[in-house]
Order: structure tokens, then C-alpha cells, then sequence
């Protein structure tokens, strides 16, 4: 089975690779930095939950609160993040590929 003329021109544009390279790269990036962060809260949690259970002077909640708080709304900032590339950068080159392969 042969593979459409458009396809395969769009498989074989730099562009394309550098997309593709681009859009890998900051998934990679983004993936790493949440998983580390949920993987430091989990052996905090599981290491030092006296340091976690602490409240801090003035405050009823707890360290272990707070730092989940944090650690969801990072999450948050880094989706966000991907969005914006997404949103701005990926779908320009998205577009010049597209005319550029299109008849």
C-alpha cells in the first residue's frame, strides 16, 4: 500500500521533522518535571511526614496541604504552558505545512 503523495511529501519536509522534534522535546520536558514533582511529594510523604504534617505558625493547615496545593497548581502552570506552545508556536508551523504541501 502506497502512502498519498501529500503524505509523503509532508513526511519528508525539514519542517515537518522539526515539528515533530519540537513538539517531542517539550512533551519529554513537561512529562519529566511533573513526574519528578509527584515522585519527590510521594518519598516526602513517605520519608518525612513528621516535616509534612507540621503546621506553620499562624496557620491550620499543614506543610503536606500546602505542598499538594503547590504541586497541583504547577501541574496547572505546566499544562498550561503546553497549551500556549501549542496554541502559538506548533500551529504556525502546523500552517506552513499545510501550504506548503497542499495543491
Amino acid at each position: 500500500m502506497s502512502l498519498h503523495p501529500a503524505y509523503q511529501a509532508l513526511r519528508s519536509s525539514p519542517r515537518y521533522r522539526e515539528l515533530v522534534r519540537r513538539r517531542a522535546r517539550l512533551t519529554f520536558t513537561l512529562s519529566a518535571i511533573v513526574l519528578a514533582l509527584y515522585s519527590l511529594f510521594v518519598a516526602a510523604v513517605s520519608w518525612f511526614p513528621h516535616v509534612l504534617l507540621h503546621v506553620p505558625v499562624g496557620g491550620g493547615i499543614t506543610v503536606g496541604i500546602w505542598s499538594a496545593l503547590i504541586l497541583i497548581f504547577g501541574s496547572w502552570l505546566l499544562t498550561g504552558l503546553y497549551v500556549f506552545r501549542a496554541n502559538h508556536v506548533f500551529d504556525k508551523l502546523n500552517q506552513a505545512l499545510l501550504s506548503e504541501v497542499q495543491p
